[in-house]
């Protein structure tokens, strides 16, 4: 059976008004799988990298995984979450509202929708140690409305939004 996006509906999700779209079957996944995934990204990030390219993919997936972490939330039975719950939630935390803005300009090009903080990467530096057995040194400045600031305290700052909302929500 297909629903209104042509996506196949699992027998009972009609009912719910849920599409299935995940890789896996409802019953092997859950939020924590998505929480995980961006825990993993953000200590990616922490290590020496020699690739500024692979760096950028790495931060940007860690954006995308940690914006899409609410989705998973809100689309997860088992979570126990209204979904206009954490979307109200969410809007409490500066830093997840920044990744959002940047995660969708990963994702889309542009911040094809509307700007939560006006977030945009502005400048980035990266130092290539010649001569030294050591990683790359890579730095992207982020302007937002309320000032500026570089990704790693931002990705901190992600890191610690989710674990204290997910904390108020009973989640963890």
């Amino acid at each position: 059976m297909r629903g209104g996006t042509g996506r196949k509906v699992r027998e009972g999700e009609e009912a719910l008004g849920v599409e299935f779209c995940n890789m896996f079957e409802p019953h092997l996944t859950n939020w924590r799988v998505q929480y995980e995934r961006m825990r993993r990204g953000f200590e990616r990030l922490n290590q020496p990298y020699r690739s500024s390219v692979e760096y950028q993919d790495d931060l940007q997936h860690f954006l995308q995984d940690s914006w899409h972490l609410k989705d998973w939330i809100k689309n997860d039975p088992g979570s126990g979450i209204d979904k206009q719950l954490i979307e109200r939630e969410v809007q409490g935390y500066p830093a997840l509202m920044v990744a959002a803005d940047l995660a969708t300009a990963c994702k889309h090009l542009n911040h094809d929708r509307k700007s939560r903080a006006d977030a945009y990467v502005t400048r980035n530096d990266v130092t290539v140690h010649l001569g030294q057995d050591r990683g790359i040194d890579v730095v992207y400045y982020i302007t937002m409305r309320h000032g500026q600031t570089t990704e790693q305290p931002l990705i901190s700052d992600v890191v610690a939004a989710w674990d204290d909302l997910l904390r108020k929500l009973g989640l963890i």
